[in-house]
């Protein structure tokens, strides 16, 4: 989120607290405020030095605060190890876990995790922009028909652990790749 912020012309700011998403920014390391760490300008103390102008103090100055990755990063569901389990690792346990268990029994499972997983991170792609979800999502809600094409065809134990391996694996390398190609958030 981008927002005009009016500059103290006398004094640093040390924290800000984002109106969109409640996060608190902090300078980083090296820098005196927030608006030298997430500005589209420094602020006027910075200025007034790099200029040689410490009189020019007296003028007001507008800038951006820009907290786009943070403000995505506090939105994130993997972030909360909680939301992760539940929304993730939950379901994919799920999946190998009832690779013993009778065909019918593991198709409900398998579509109601797929389901779960594809939801949760369509919803976490709207929440925060992450890049991988917007991939794994609809990856995800896809890989149902094929367990519906397992449970139709009688197909054996082997059968069922590739295809779990095949979702499982595919959903960490489309993370990977999207992630190394596009970064966390776009």
């Amino acid at each position: 989120m981008e927002k005009a912020e009016l500059m103290p012309t006398d004094a640093c700011r040390f924290f800000y607290t984002c109106t969109g998403c409640g996060a608190t920014l902090r300078p980083k390391s090296g820098d005196c405020c927030v608006f030298c760490s997430y500005g589209s300008v420094p602020c006027p103390p910075i200025q007034a030095a790099r200029s040689g102008h410490a009189d020019s103090l007296a003028v007001l100055h507008r800038m951006t605060v820009v907290a786009s990755d943070l403000t995505k990063t506090s939105r994130d569901w993997l972030r909360s190890p909680r939301t992760s389990a539940l929304a993730w690792w939950v379901p994919q346990g799920a999946i190998v876990i009832s690779l013993f268990l009778p065909v019918p029994l593991r198709t409900v499972i398998w579509i109601v995790a797929l389901s779960w997983m594809g939801a949760a991170c369509i919803l976490n792609a709207r929440r925060c922009g992450r890049t991988h979800c917007r991939y794994t999502g609809p990856y995800y809600l896809a890989m149902i028909a094929p367990v519906f094409g397992l449970s139709f065809l009688d197909a054996d134990f082997l059968g069922w652990l590739v295809l779990a391996v095949i979702i499982l694996a595919g959903s960490k390398l489309i993370w990977w790749a999207t992630e190394r190609a596009w970064g966390k958030f776009s």
